[in-house]
């Protein structure tokens, strides 16, 4: 069995802007809904992923990835595998976008609450991904997955824990990580 997870590809709204607190959260909103750039596309494709189950998280960049990469509509489109929750916090400052990003995922990941997953809860979604993928192997044998950077990274650590084996792990836009048993 093999499990494929691939990041979508650079987003239309991946813009660094310099932004407050209010348009963080209008920019998080756009990120969300975006499609990927035309600009961003996979540098080597692998074609025998075209012959795998595909799967996608139900955000619009994982879904356009898919059909970019595989030349298809996934079979499966699940909101299970959307990425971990950019949490959003409300500062008196102006920082860059992705600057908001960075500050606003650590104080996430050190517990810091807000009105939205907490880490632990997307942990948590990670593994149930991570049991469903394999749920979905067994029957499929051979699956791809195109998600987001953060969930993928722990769906991966999820499936290494169950026993799963990997042999290539990549984060960036695109990036492929293959796990096997």
């Amino acid at each position: 069995m093999e499990i494929i997870l691939i990041r979508h590809g650079k987003p239309t709204s991946a813009d660094n802007p310099i932004i407050d607190a209010c348009e963080y959260t209008n920019w998080i909103r756009r990120y969300n809904s975006s499609k990927v750039a035309k600009n961003s596309r996979p540098e080597n494709v692998n074609d025998q992923y075209k012959s795998f189950y595909t799967i996608s998280s139900d955000l619009n960049r994982a879904i356009h990835s898919a059909n970019i990469y595989v030349g298809k509509s996934p079979e499966e489109v699940d909101k299970l595998y959307r990425e971990m929750e950019i949490p959003r916090y409300k500062f008196p400052f102006k920082l860059k976008a992705w600057n908001w990003v960075y500050l606003s995922r650590l104080l996430w990941m050190l517990g810091c609450k807000g009105s939205f997953e907490s880490f632990k809860q997307a942990k948590k979604r990670a593994d149930e991904a991570a049991v469903k993928l394999i749920e979905i192997a067994q029957n499929q044998d051979k699956i791809v997955l195109f998600g987001h950077g953060y969930m993928n990274r722990y769906i991966r650590k999820s499936l290494i824990q169950k026993g799963w084996v990997l042999n290539s792990k990549s984060n960036a836009y695109w990036g492929i990580t293959s796990l096997e048993t």
